[in-house]
Formats: structure tokens, C-alpha cells, sequence
């Protein structure tokens, strides 16, 4: 799975859906989030945003849904993008790695998140 840029649609589009997330991304909350996640429709150019600002932990079942996810998604043309993760998800994330191949937005309210990562193909700036 390679990384994206989660740019397109652009927001508000009738193809761009945001889900929210609360509780915990483990034995318990796995099977109830993808049981949410199996009425979502990929096509291709859409996106699903999963606002992860209620998620409190994520183990590595919840690591392996948003892996399973991601790949859903872009093998139907679509595109996954996460939203807001608070510090111990945000830290799940990168210890992990995942957080070089799925692209995290910001909070919009101003809490700490991430940063998007560029794509690999996209050269660096320098100075």
C-alpha cells in the first residue's frame, strides 16, 4: 500500500464522507466500527475521512481495520484519510508506521495532530 495525498475530492463533495469515531480501536470497538465501515461505499475519486478525535487508544486490531480500510478503498478507486488523532492514537500510528502510508489531517478546533505526510514520488524542498 503506498501513501496518498487525500486532496481530492475536494471538501463537502458529495463523494467525500467523514466518519466519526469514539471509544476505543480494540476487541471491543473493532467489530462495532466494521460493522459501520461495511455500509460505506468506495468509488472511485471518493474519500472517507475517519475523525479519530473520540478514539481514546488503538491497539493493533484497530491499526490492522484502518490498514484493511485504506486498501478497500483504493482498491475500489477511492482514497482513506484520518482526521485529528489524539497523542496516543497519533502515537499507535507512527509506532506502527502507519503513519507514513495513510495520510492524517489536522483537527479543524485546533488540537495537536500530525502533520500530512508528503507522498514518497514528491520531491523535497530545498532551500
Amino acid at each position: 500500500m503506498s501513501a496518498s495525498r487525500c486532496h481530492s475530492p475536494p471538501p463537502g463533495s458529495p463523494r467525500d464522507r467523514v466518519l466519526t469515531v469514539r471509544g476505543r480501536l480494540d476487541l471491543s470497538g473493532v467489530p462495532r466500527l466494521r460493522e459501520r465501515l461495511l455500509h460505506v461505499s468506495h468509488s472511485p475519486g471518493s474519500r472517507l475521512t475517519l475523525d479519530l478525535s473520540g478514539v481514546t487508544s488503538c491497539d493493533a486490531l484497530g491499526l490492522g481495520l484502518l490498514v484493511a480500510t485504506a486498501r478497500s478503498a483504493r482498491y475500489s478507486g477511492g482514497d482513506l484519510c484520518l482526521a485529528a488523532p489524539r497523542p496516543a492514537v497519533a502515537q499507535a500510528l507512527r509506532a506502527s508506521g502507519l503513519s507514513r502510508i495513510l495520510p492524517i489531517l489536522p483537527a479543524s478546533d485546533g488540537q495537536s495532530a500530525p502533520a500530512p505526510r508528503p507522498h514518497p514520488s514528491t520531491p523535497a524542498k530545498h532551500p
